[in-house]
């Protein structure tokens, strides 16, 4: 936020005030009453974009190949394979015959 806030500073942009209450223009405000700033970007604008890269991921990969990406994180060795998971295993020997 630092960084941004001294970007907008140095070219002369406006800031918006992250406490203040937001204000949405044109739509039905009901929802959003009572709901500051934000809570808006890192929740309402979050989220979206998260479900918007999740249907990216999905159209792009095949059913067959996120199974078998999900199978390949078991064997991670980050915290001396902490997630490792026997039936995530023994799934990537299926999918491979």
């Amino acid at each position: 936020m630092e960084k941004v806030s001294s970007f907008c500073i140095k070219h002369d942009i406006d800031i918006l005030n992250m406490d203040d209450e937001y204000k949405l223009r044109g739509r039905s405000r009901q929802k959003y009453q009572g709901m500051i700033n934000l809570h808006h970007f890192c929740y309402e604008l979050f989220n979206n974009i998260i479900d918007m890269q999740l249907n990216e991921l999905d159209d792009h990969f095949t059913k067959t190949s996120m199974k078998l990406l999900l199978c390949v994180t078991c064997l991670n060795p980050y915290d001396f394979f902490s997630t490792f998971n026997k039936e995530k295993l023994i799934g990537l020997t299926f999918l491979s015959q």
